[in-house]
């Protein structure tokens, strides 16, 4: 099978619900660590949940009842099935020809930390939308459950990026004595750092959370001027930075100093969380557009943090490094700029840089947020490549995409 090229396509379903189309094409020994994953996005689009949804479900994360779960559960297992079917006729592709659905669910709780329980150390995560019911609809074998099934084997189950970020930096980075890094700021910020070469040492790969991404100018702004986010960065623009505020956010965070591996969420940064910023802002008689401007700086000031302590040491080699930035955050303009200021012989970059879909510049630039999550899902659902690999052999052998077995989840 050595120098074969074989290729499936593979639909990736993220919660909102954001939904791709991709067909992955492998290029070498199927059964070869050193194959090479290839991807073409064939379509994408967001299915919106349900008037109402949204709010429902923020409330369920907070203080929902069990039956509320389970029924919301089927519920998104339906939509994500839409959402299917809807992103394959958007590729005008027949839904028979899908390989493989990877869905990663709503979440609506994360406990990375452990908690004993009856002599155990637990660490939990919940998604629901379930897997079966997408499988069902659709027809086509289901891979979910992606979070939990990282800390099964130790993992924090967040962040999931790191495996894309990996495939595309090394890519890029192969040939040069560069460090490279990608920063996806979505509610939570996250980072992967591709470490070169040294003498005596194989590359290597890092990632996890930095701390706040969006949240909490997202709940700022939704308080303050009643919309969803700060288009443009436009009122961080306006404000003036409040050195008292920002020393006070970086005294009281506790996740953010935290070593790695370590990962966060809205349990986190939650609307408490907010509450004490607005307090705060009101004692130091600071402008909305001050609260802004120092929050969002917060986010820059969280990433440099983590970049100083933990991802500089490790490339002390480099001659140079590159961060490109996806996700909501690199359209705030005010939050690029504070992240070059703050990342002193950093090169700060959009990910539209490293060319994940080099035919589709509009489409990467207006939704990276979306190719960055739904296209880490299908290569999640490959199980780091071994996944694909399999399918590529029972493919050929001519069994019936649909049975195969759950199981596979499994690392």
């Amino acid at each position: 099978m050595a120098g074969q090229d074989s290729k499936v396509y593979v639909i990736g379903l993220m919660d909102g619900i954001d939904a791709c189309l991709l067909e992955i094409t492998a290029v070498g020994d199927l059964h070869s660590s050193e194959a090479i994953p290839r991807w073409t996005l064939v379509s994408f689009l967001t299915h919106p949940y349900p008037v109402g949804l949204k709010g429902d479900l923020m409330r369920i994360c907070s203080n929902g009842t069990v039956g509320e779960l389970c029924g919301y559960n089927v519920l998104l297992g339906k939509l994500f099935a839409e959402a299917a079917k809807a992103v394959a006729r958007a590729g005008r592709l027949e839904m028979g020809k899908v390989a493989l659905i990877g869905s990663h669910g709503q979440t609506v709780h994360h406990m990375p930390a452990p908690q004993s329980l009856y002599g155990y150390q637990i660490t939990s995560t919940l998604q629901i939308g379930d897997p079966s019911i997408i499988a069902n609809e659709c027809g086509i074998t289901t891979v979910g459950d992606f979070r939990l099934a990282d800390m099964a084997v130790g993992g924090q189950g967040a962040p999931l990026v790191p495996y894309l970020d990996q495939t595309l930096l090394e890519r890029y980075y192969r040939e040069r004595k560069r460090a490279g890094m990608l920063l996806n700021i979505g509610g939570i910020s996250n980072i992967s750092a591709y470490v070169p070469p040294t003498q005596g040492k194989e590359r290597d790969f890092v990632g996890f959370d930095c701390g706040p991404g969006n949240v909490l100018v997202d709940h700022l702004m939704k308080q303050l001027y009643g919309v969803e986010y700060d288009k443009d960065g436009k009122i961080g623009f306006l404000g003036k930075i409040s050195s008292m505020l920002l020393q006070e956010l970086h005294d009281k965070d506790t996740f953010v100093p935290r070593c790695p591996p370590k990962s966060t969420g809205r349990e986190y940064y939650d609307h408490s969380y907010v509450e004490r910023i607005m307090a705060l802002g009101k004692t130091l008689n600071l402008s909305t557009e001050d609260l802004i401007a120092t929050v969002t700086d917060f986010t820059a000031a969280a990433v440099c943090a983590n970049y100083e302590q933990f991802i500089k040491p490790l490339i002390a080699s480099a001659d140079e490094v590159d961060l490109f930035v996806s996700g909501g955050g690199a359209k705030n303009n005010f939050l690029m700029r504070r992240l070059q200021e703050r990342l002193n012989g950093v090169e700060v970059y959009s990910a539209e840089k490293l060319g994940l879909n080099p035919d589709a510049k509009e489409v990467w630039m207006d939704h990276s947020s979306l190719l960055v999550k739904c296209i880490f899902i299908l290569f999640a659902c490959c199980r780091l490549y071994a996944l694909l690999c399999l399918v590529m052999k029972l493919t050929e052998e001519g069994q019936a995409m649909s049975q195969v077995p759950l199981e596979l989840q499994k690392k």
